[in-house]
């Protein structure tokens, strides 16, 4: 691995760090250990409990103050700010000013000095000023933020995120859309997808790897989906497949976010919701599956993703359907890649009847090109070009 060692890292964070990993953990907990890193989770709004419920317990996480997750790792949950900061640039300014300076004092605390400042949150560009003396700004954009649902000025995020990227030193983007809609506002801009946890999601290839007995009583054949249920996932398009395969059954496998209608689907008699799984056990679920989903709505957001959980699907070595969208276009070689809903509907069934140990072996060959190991590396080549 590039030589990346006794660094002061901020991680700026779009997400806690528990209980769903994404990019953000699985990069961070890559680093060499001797780097110093404090990982600041995403505050929440003084109207956010009301609008979920399960954020009340984020309250009163701030007066915790830091808590120590490894040897190296350190977690802090910022106070509570004002609402609307993405839609109005003034709420944001006042509210990135609240949180300097508190996380001025941790950062002093830790004895953090001159660090590198690694932010996912494109509204930063109001805090990272705040923070003191750094030795790096890298901005790792994972989304279009500006098209995401809720309260969202798309132009204010838009002037927030181009302001962030003409002080960073580094951009990374997960996606080609994304490298192409951000490359003229950054001075350095990478393109860098996301991966998976090779080896954990290989597990769904392992004879001793038990299937849980929640998912083992379900009948098969199971067309199986993991990841949070947003509003960017396809429901409609899941509810015509399961009408289509009423002797298939549909498994869900994660958390719903707040606001999502489920009642259509959890009415048919061959459509089952598990809930929330910890990481680990998710090889256990999908080594059930005989083909995995990945049913993404069509728009703006999509187009510039990088779907995490096709990666892991990709390193279970299980058969795949998925939309076409450009995140997994390259794939198509391997996977199976619907043009329209007609079609994914009819690709599950070929998938199903079609698998061969050399369609496995190649998809497995393709997971062990993008492992998260790759990725870090690629990332850390780059900045430690920067440090020097």
């Amino acid at each position: 691995m590039t030589k990346f060692e006794n660094q002061d890292i901020v991680c700026i964070s779009s997400i806690d760090w528990d209980p769903i990993w994404t990019r953000k953990q699985q990069v961070m907990s890559r680093l060499p250990k001797s780097n110093k890193i404090l990982y600041v989770e995403p505050p929440i709004t003084l109207l956010s409990p009301f609008k979920d419920p399960a954020t009340w317990s984020k309250w009163g996480m701030w007066f915790k103050g830091i808590r120590r997750l490894t040897e190296n790792i350190y977690l802090y949950s910022p106070p509570v700010v004002l609402p609307f900061g993405n839609k109005y640039r003034l709420i944001n300014r006042f509210n990135q000013w609240w949180i300097s300076l508190f996380l001025k004092k941790f950062i002093s605390k830790l004895n953090i000095k001159n660090p590198i400042i690694w932010t996912y949150m494109p509204n930063s560009g109001d805090l990272v000023d705040r923070l003191g003396d750094r030795k790096l700004l890298v901005y790792d954009c994972v989304d279009e933020h500006s098209e995401y649902t809720g309260f969202i000025n798309k132009q204010i995020m838009t002037q927030m995120e181009r302001l962030l990227m003409q002080k960073c030193d580094l951009v990374f983007v997960t996606a080609k859309g994304l490298y192409d809609s951000k490359k003229d506002y950054a001075r350095e801009i990478y393109f860098s997808p996301n991966a998976a946890n090779v080896d954990l999601f290989m597990q769904a290839q392992d004879p001793k790897t038990q299937l849980p007995q929640e998912v083992a009583s379900i009948p098969g054949p199971i067309v199986g989906f993991v990841g949070v249920i947003q509003d960017w996932i396809d429901l409609d398009l899941i509810k015509r497949a399961a009408l289509t395969y009423s002797g298939y059954s549909f498994v869900m496998v994660g958390p719903v976010a707040a606001g999502i209608d489920l009642s259509e689907l959890k009415a048919l008699p061959n459509v089952y919701f598990l809930g929330r799984k910890d990481v680990k056990e998710l090889p256990a679920y999908i080594k059930a599956f005989d083909v995995c989903i990945n049913p993404f709505k069509l728009n703006e957001l999509t187009d510039k993703v990088s779907p995490l959980k096709f990666y892991e699907y990709l390193a279970s070595g299980k058969p795949i359907v998925s939309v076409d969208m450009p995140g997994v276009s390259n794939f198509s070689d391997v996977v199976e890649v619907a043009s329209d809903a007609e079609e994914f509907v009819r690709l599950i069934d070929v998938a199903l009847k079609t698998e061969t140990p050399v369609k496995l072996a190649s998809r497995l060959a393709r997971a062990r090109e993008n492992s998260w190991e790759s990725r870090v590396e690629f990332m850390l080549s780059k900045m430690v070009k920067k440090i020097k």
